[in-house]
C-alpha cells in the first residue's frame, strides 16, 4: 500500500491556513467568537512570517494575507495595545509601499473584511497615514541569506541612520 500523501494543512501554519480560509469572504463577529488564545497567537506568527515572505517574493497577495492575519489576531486578543499594533503594523506599510501599493487600499481591504471595532478603524487610520517609516517606529530593513528581512532597532531609534553622529562613551 503507498504511503498517504502529506497534509497540505500539517506544519507551522496550519491553524492560521484553516482560519484565513474560513474568513476568505468577510471575517464574521460569531468567527471572532470562537477563535481562542492559540488561534491568535497561530495567526500573528503567520502575519509576520507572511510579510516578510511578501516582501521577498515582491507578492501583493501574500500582503493582503499576512495583514489579514494580524489583524484577525489582534481583533481575537482581550490584552492587544493599540500602539504596540501600531508599532508592528509600520512593516506592513513599509512593505506595501516598497510593492508600489497603496498603503491606505491594502490596509483599508484588510479593514472592510472585519466586523466593526477598534481593529478596522485603527486600519484604515493607520493605512492611511504619510508619515509611517521604519524609523520612526523602531525598525531596521537587514539582508539576510534569505533575503531582506526586518528587526527591531536599537534604542534610541534614530541612532543608527548613517547621518547621525556616533553615541557618546
Amino acid at each position: 500500500m503507498p504511503p498517504s500523501p502529506p497534509n497540505a494543512r500539517s506544519g507551522p501554519d496550519s491553524a492560521a491556513v484553516e482560519i484565513l480560509e474560513l474568513a476568505r469572504g468577510k471575517v464574521t463577529a460569531d468567527l471572532l467568537g470562537c477563535l481562542i488564545d492559540s488561534d491568535s497567537i497561530a495567526l500573528r506568527r503567520y502575519g509576520w512570517r507572511q510579510v516578510t515572505a511578501a516582501l521577498r517574493q515582491r507578492s501583493v497577495s501574500l500582503l493582503r494575507d499576512a495583514l489579514l492575519a494580524i489583524a484577525i489576531g489582534e481583533a481575537v486578543r482581550a490584552d492587544s495595545d493599540e500602539r504596540d499594533v501600531m508599532v508592528g503594523l509600520a512593516v506592513y506599510h513599509f512593505v506595501a509601499v516598497q510593492l508600489g501599493q497603496s498603503p491606505a487600499e491594502i490596509f483599508g481591504d484588510a479593514a472592510s473584511r472585519l466586523p466593526d471595532g477598534w481593529v478596522p478603524d485603527l486600519l484604515r487610520e493607520f493605512g492611511g497615514r504619510p508619515d509611517i517609516t521604519l524609523d520612526a517606529f523602531g525598525w531596521l530593513l537587514i539582508q539576510t541569506p534569505d533575503g531582506p528581512g526586518f528587526t527591531p532597532a536599537p534604542p534610541p531609534y534614530a541612532r543608527h541612520r548613517d547621518s547621525d553622529p556616533p553615541p557618546h562613551t
